[in-house]
């Protein structure tokens, strides 16, 4: 409960909290002098409550974007959930309401408008630039205008102007903030005046707009024809003085520590400012000891609360004998798992700082610890090498996750694709196990790698057996299945998704065909999130399960007929069922490209914080472009925590081309078929997705590929489709040449005119001749044959080929030892 209480009063940040009220006070007492003491604390007391209605309010809408840069704060960190934090928004506003009525109803359109303003700026201003500054600036002119309609129907006019005192100090106040937060508004695309200017130019700007301030407050007395009073003077002199010595700790390029200094400075600097103003009542003596008081827990409370709600703690190391009762605690709590099925290795764990080994022993779904004095049986070693710092910020506090290390390097592992499945499975299963103090506070959105390395071990699942047969005219028997299962097992493919059990009882009978037959891969099942198509898939045996469902808004108001609320609970519930059952589970949200991006986030998230896995991002209907997909890539594993994986259609043919893109943004898998079979125009085909990622990435896949060319011939054979010749890496004329020009080079180094050695696909390199043949192809080509020609025969025989090739004749390319055979015996007996 204190936990709670704390994270609320985190929330509130007492630090900017009473200042609000001064400047409602300020408004009041400009207003009316002489006004009752219960309407003065009325006018300072309900701003307050707003105030904190926009902070609550505030870190729900920025949730995402806090995941990203300060994923310590109450809600990204799980201490404050979403919700609470929305029904404490919910009631501040309608408390502060019901009190504007009974005071002055008027005022209820004020906090309406004060509302609006709020929401506009986290949901769509603050990434847009100094409109964000200003809309953040003139929340407090609300608060100003509010405090003086508490001691009258209206702010009179020459009071009301004021405001623009707190529009410009908040303004250029917010402006620093900004550039204390630019590193984390950059990584999560906020163009802020910031991130588009620079700092430099923000900070110039805040100083002109702090200068704007003070000119207008000094004229405060004039305008309203108010005694000069030494307590105004000082106050004023005083924060002038402390916002002067801020914008002097961010001379030339300010950095963030040094924006985050300035801003705790301009918090003292607005009190005085507040209180200036309060200085020119009747009361002013009063009026000093209010602000001192402010100034005194505004200290206090930065200095306890500030740092740790800018900046996360410092990371603490483990000790060893901490790491090893965690882990015995969350083996305890551990069922079979039969995702893991099949599955035996040996997990040799070593830390650094602490010294420790801890070895794991995977049998069969079973984990367990070994002893150091145990032997480890025959089974393949897994290696994973961190620091306990690192471990510690996983497993013991919430504070990363294991995709975001091993991104940056902080966690190396030696594992195939295969076996790096089934340990996020496993690693994720331990963050979120129940009982396991600390460690079960996952961290929903964490800190963004930015830029994201991508992983140095690529996942490539294959979705033939499902998507691919849903190509038109395309029909596989359970036998062909099974085979086709075999032989994409035996090319490496670590994933293979086998079909949708929930369509009739022969689809999972064959789907359990292929999981029963063994092997290294983990065979997968997709369902929708209903409990019928998950008890479908849990049946069917696979060991993972693919919960899809579409995240667009045509999909949600066309096909589902589902708010965004129902998807939310279903998405949900069936994460947890397929959990629940053990499995490994993976949410794929349909259509994602075409998604609302703040409704796909929340869909994740709800995934995420349900136990998936997993998550996948689906091209439906291929309208996305390497760009587009990267950005989308970068913003959805920045803030979540989950390893991200992407199926990419090829209706604009970007398939190929969007699946690298989402590899080199960050994610750590892609999905794909063989020969990109499926509907309409198909996914991204198996084999260029593959050599591209070897040849031009250099990202390890673990394939075997000289298996695949024989694995898109069998697919060719299946589907009835010749392979077109001129189709990438598997076509005929992939590796075959007929220019005479390309010739010249291929002989002196085939990476002239080749990408990568045909024998990388245990294919052979080819050489035709025909109408862009030379002379040296025909003689090097009569070789070959044991024929010979001289120079002159070469040339005709050369012409006699170009003329067929003219002709059409040749419209089945031969080799250039059977194309000798067939015209040197007819140049020869023309000129004899």
């Amino acid at each position: 409960m204190s936990g709670k209480l704390f994270a609320h009063l985190e929330t509130w940040r007492p630090y900017t909290a009473f200042y609000v009220g001064l400047v409602g006070l300020a408004g009041a007492s400009l207003t009316a002098p002489h006004a009752p003491a219960g309407r003065l604390a009325a006018a300072w007391a309900i701003p307050t409550l707003g105030w904190l209605a926009g902070l609550y309010g505030g870190d729900y809408f920025d949730r995402h974007l806090d995941a990203q840069a300060k994923p310590h704060r109450p809600i990204p960190s799980g201490r404050l959930g979403a919700g609470t934090a929305l029904a404490m928004f919910l009631g501040c506003t309608v408390a502060g309401a019901v009190l504007s009525l009974l005071l002055n109803w008027r005022t209820v359109l004020l906090v309406l408008v004060a509302l609006g303003t709020g929401v506009a700026y986290s949901k769509l201003l603050k990434g847009r630039g100094l409109a964000g500054n200003l809309a953040r600036g003139s929340m407090t002119a609300f608060a100003f205008w509010y405090g003086s309609m508490m001691v009258a129907s209206f702010p009179p006019p020459r009071v009301a102007v004021l405001a623009v005192v707190f529009v410009l100090h908040d303004t250029a106040s917010n402006l620093v903030g900004a550039i204390r937060d630019i590193d984390g508004d950059r990584a999560g695309g906020y163009r802020t005046f910031a991130v588009h200017r620079g700092a430099a130019t923000a900070t110039r700007v805040a100083a002109g707009l702090l200068l704007a301030a003070y000119a207008v407050a000094v004229l405060v007395p004039e305008l309203l024809n108010r005694t000069v009073t030494t307590a105004f003077v000082a106050m004023l002199a005083s924060a002038a003085a402390f916002a002067a010595a801020a914008l002097a700790r961010m001379s030339g390029e300010p950095s963030r520590p040094a924006a985050y200094r300035a801003h705790t400075v301009l918090v003292f600097a607005r009190i005085l400012l507040a209180g200036a103003l309060l200085g020119l009542a009747p009361w002013a003596p009063l009026a000093v000891l209010i602000v001192v008081a402010a100034l005194t827990a505004t200290g206090i409370s930065q200095r306890l609360l500030r740092e740790r709600h800018e900046f996360a703690p410092p990371a603490e190391t483990p000790a060893a004998h901490a790491v090893v009762e965690f882990v015995d605690r969350q083996l305890a709590t551990l069922a079979a798992m039969p995702g893991l099925h099949d599955w035996r290795r040996v997990i040799d764990i070593r830390l650094t700082d602490p010294d420790l080994r801890v070895r794991l022993l995977a049998d069969d779904g079973r984990i367990s610890r070994l002893a150091p004095d145990d032997a480890a049986p025959a089974h393949p070693e897994l290696r994973i090498t961190t620091s306990g710092r690192v471990f510690g910020d996983i497993f013991l506090h919430g504070r990363s996750n294991p995709r975001r290390a091993y991104l940056t390097r902080q966690l190396t592992m030696s594992a195939s694709a295969a076996d790096m499945i089934r340990l996020n499975q496993l690693f994720n299963t331990f963050r979120t196990a129940s009982g396991a103090g600390p460690a079960t506070t996952q961290p929903r959105r964490p800190e963004p790698v930015a830029p994201p390395e991508p992983p140095g071990v690529v996942v490539l699942s294959d979705t033939t057996l499902r998507d691919g047969e849903q190509m038109p005219g395309v029909v596989f028997t359970p036998a062909e299945k099974r085979e086709l299962a075999d032989r994409l097992a035996a090319a490496g493919i670590p994933l293979i998704e086998a079909g949708f059990p929930a369509v009739s009882a022969d689809e999972a009978a064959a789907i359990r065909s292929i999981v029963d037959a063994g092997g290294d891969a983990l065979i997968q099942a997709i369902a929708r999130p209903v409990d019928r198509d998950v008890d479908a898939a849990v049946e069917s045996g696979a060991h993972s399960i693919a919960i899809f469902i579409g995240t667009s808004d045509v999909h949600l108001r066309a096909k589902l007929r589902m708010t965004v609320d129902e998807v939310l609970r279903a998405v949900g519930t069936a994460v947890r069922r397929a959990k629940r059952a053990g499995r490994q589970v993976v949410f794929a949200a349909e259509d994602a490209t075409r998604s609302d991006l703040d409704v796909l986030l929340r869909i994740c998230s709800a995934a995420a914080d349900a136990g998936a896995d997993t998550i996948g991002l689906a091209d439906t209907v291929g309208v996305a472009n390497p760009a587009s997909m990267a950005d989308l890539v970068r913003t959805v594993t920045g803030q979540c925590p989950l390893p991200v994986a992407v199926h990419c259609h090829n209706d604009l043919g970007l398939a190929t081309a969007n699946s690298l893109a989402a590899i080199q943004a960050g994610a750590s898998g892609v999905q794909c078929s063989v020969l990109g079979v499926g509907e309409r125009a198909g996914n991204a085909p198996l084999e260029q997705v593959a050599l591209a990622l070897h040849v031009s990435l250099g990202h390890d896949t673990g394939l075997d590929l000289g298996l695949i060319q024989p694995l898109a011939d069998h697919v060719a054979h299946l589907i009835g489709v010749p392979v077109p010749p001129y189709q990438p890496v598997v076509g005929g004329n992939a590796f075959t040449h007929e220019s005479g020009l390309h010739l010249d080079g291929i002989v002196h180094d085939p990476g002239t005119y080749e990408p990568y050695e045909p024998g990388l696909l245990g294919r052979e390199r080819h050489i035709v001749l025909g109408k862009h043949s030379g002379v040296s192809s025909v003689l090097a080509a009569a070789e070959a044959a044991g024929l010979e020609l001289d120079h002159d025969q070469a040339r005709a025989v050369l012409t006699e080929i170009k003329r067929s090739a003219q002709a059409k004749e040749l419209r089945e390319p031969m080799d250039a030892v059977s194309t000798i055979a067939r015209f040197a015996p007819l140049v020869r007996s023309s000129q004899s």
